[in-house]
């Protein structure tokens, strides 16, 4: 079915028709229904393409994210999605392998379909100086990385999330807090352990770092690393970068017959939807995922309109759950 079908059954030319659809206030509001009646009981539908050429512009917004295993990332896209459809845009989610190269070619792909702008959230290889020189890439807003000025930016407080963190394990009686990683390289990483380190040095508290590694792999090395140890050794508490590293950790732990939290209490950084299932139940530093996600459309917008890179800095809250108790004695 095509639009000259319509015209020729509606008896108008196939412009109207057009505008009919794409600029709905070029045509009288009798001859605007009349065609989209018609339009319907033929089951004709425009192509957002062809929309898009006609306009030079379309509601198409691609999220780029590294990876969709981490839940993390899902529970942003399900977010942004929803914040996308009510400002009227359809979000494309785009895995991106951590991979720059693979982060330009969907760059340069959706910039075709006349994308408004994009949306980043990077891993560790993603290089922003780079974006600037992509098609659409004077367009992007980056989550959860705040390294470039020119880029506008939507993070979380990462060192008021850690002293959170580092308050309620010390209201618990806790002194020995160690720290697990998670993802070494990435901004937020190096970020939260900075703030772990100055933290307890301003508390005289001894900072072990159990691993600095890489993904959900940190926590069994970090479990090993913690059974190796003897009793009067071993932290009472230990933080985890982020909630996968955490629910790793624990699940480590507890094949080598250590207890949470009766041995040691574990927290994570993120609160997932997925910590209020996990045994036990992780208590989490929580980042407003879905604040971010409407944040970063909204911080688009704005520079669409007035060219001034914005940056975001949102503060996270603790969510006491079942994985943290008094220290042992």
């Amino acid at each position: 079915m095509s639009i000259d079908d319509v015209a020729a059954r509606a008896g108008v030319h196939r412009s109207t028709v057009s505008r009919a659809f794409s600029r709905p206030e070029a045509v009288n509001a009798k001859t605007r229904q009349h065609v989209l009646e018609v339009a319907e009981s033929l089951g004709y539908r425009m192509s957002p393409l062809a929309q898009a050429l006609r306009r030079k512009t379309s509601n198409l917004i691609p999220l780029i994210v590294p990876d969709i295993t981490n839940p993390f990332y899902g529970e942003l896209a399900k977010t942004m999605a929803s914040a996308a459809a009510e400002r009227g845009y359809q979000l494309v989610l785009c895995v991106s392998g951590g991979e720059s190269a693979q982060t330009n070619a969907y760059l340069t792909a959706l910039e075709g379909m006349y994308a408004p702008f994009g949306i980043v959230a990077p891993s560790t290889s993603v290089d922003l100086d780079e974006l600037q020189n992509v098609a659409l890439g004077s367009r992007v807003v980056v989550v959860d990385r705040v390294e470039q000025a020119s880029v506008p930016t939507v993070t979380v407080d990462s060192a008021a999330g850690i002293a959170l963190a580092v308050e309620h394990l010390r209201e618990l009686g806790h002194r020995r807090i160690a720290y697990v990683s998670g993802i070494s390289g990435t901004y937020t990483s190096r970020d939260r352990l900075a703030a772990y380190e100055a933290l307890a040095a301003e508390l005289e508290m001894p900072a072990t770092v159990l691993d600095t590694g890489s993904g959900p792999e940190a926590g069994e090395r970090a479990a090993e690393r913690f059974a190796g140890l003897t009793r009067g050794q071993r932290p009472t508490a230990v933080i985890a970068a982020n909630d996968m590293v955490a629910f790793a950790f624990v699940s480590a732990l507890g094949a080598r017959g250590v207890s949470v939290p009766h041995e040691v209490s574990v927290m994570g950084f993120d609160g997932l939807e997925l910590g209020a299932r996990f045994n036990p139940r992780l208590t989490t530093v929580r980042q407003p995922i879905a604040d971010m996600g409407a944040i970063a459309i909204d911080l688009a917008e704005k520079l669409l309109a007035d060219g001034e890179a914005r940056h975001v800095v949102l503060s996270p809250d603790l969510l006491v759950r079942a994985s943290t108790a008094e220290a042992p004695r």
